[in-house]
């Protein structure tokens, strides 16, 4: 699937479309945002629920199993992160009713509403390069976290990491905001047309929600694996072939990625539907 995204004349305009949404979400919580998009958290944000969603009363022993033996986090950050979520009101927890040595847990109204809205930053993407999308079906549908993550939870759960299958990506993705970053050099690139980009660290600190200093240090990092060179004197990064084809890579699997879920959703649909006819 990913690979006949990246076929697609539009394809470059799925990932500004992609960019262009996300940026909106991402200032109005720049620091849940940058922070769950760290990739290791955006795997562990994806355990929780699709471990909610697939299996019945998830433990918060189930997440720690499946985090600590991906090696996604220590254990002390782990309970760290986890804690933040709670506090920050985005899930509940609370002791089995059969077993009180347990805790079970569950996401709150206001998880549902941020992960849609996360999830909805693909759902043009999807519609642009796909040409039986049905988007008012997925616009309008009425369970739609719980019902994506039945299926999405095939990616997560089955270890399937883009950061680990793209070389490169890591050194933007395991960073906070990372994502952002990534995609603001690559359609910097596009706008200018040239690989030798013009880069205001002033106006890219705005846009991905982190410092300068934590930019500079990430492209540093992807400098190291010559991805990129910065000419600091003239603000310039100058970008590599591999780095474009890098971001290509990896939009193209988390694309296809997120349509899996959607494709899930839509087979449920089916099935009930024939099943009420």
């Amino acid at each position: 699937m990913a690979a006949a995204f990246k076929k697609k004349r539009i394809f470059d305009e799925a990932i500004q479309c992609h960019h262009d949404v996300l940026q909106k979400l991402f200032l109005t919580n720049p620091l849940y945002f940058k922070t769950i998009f760290k990739a290791n958290r955006f795997l562990i944000g994806s355990a929780i629920l699709g471990l909610y969603y697939t299996r019945k009363e998830s433990t918060f022993k189930d997440i720690k199993k499946f985090c600590i033996a991906n090696d996604l986090l220590s254990s002390n950050s782990l309970d760290s992160f986890l804690l933040y979520l709670r506090v920050g009101g985005r899930i509940e927890v609370y002791k089995d009713a059969s077993d009180k040595r347990k805790f079970n847990y569950k996401p709150t109204a206001k998880t549902l509403v941020e992960t849609k809205k996360m999830i909805n930053t693909m759902l043009l993407p999807c519609a642009m390069l796909s040409t039986d999308f049905d988007l008012a079906f997925y616009q309008n549908h009425q369970n739609f976290v719980p019902a994506f993550f039945k299926h999405y939870s095939e990616i997560t759960l089955n270890r399937i990491f883009i950061h680990y299958m793209v070389p490169g990506s890591a050194d933007f993705l395991s960073r906070d905001g990372g994502h952002m970053i990534m995609f603001n050099l690559f359609l910097e690139s596009i706008k200018q047309n040239t690989l030798d980009v013009h880069y205001n660290l002033l106006k890219a600190s705005f846009s991905c929600g982190v410092s300068r200093s934590h930019i500079k240090r990430c492209l540093q990092a992807a400098e190291q694996n010559q991805l990129l060179s910065i000419v600091d004197n003239k603000h310039i990064v100058s970008l590599t072939p591999e780095f474009m084809t890098m971001v290509k890579d990896y939009f193209a699997l988390y694309l296809a990625s997120i349509k899996h879920g959607f494709n899930g959703m839509r087979a449920d649909e089916v099935v009930l539907n024939s099943q009420i006819n």
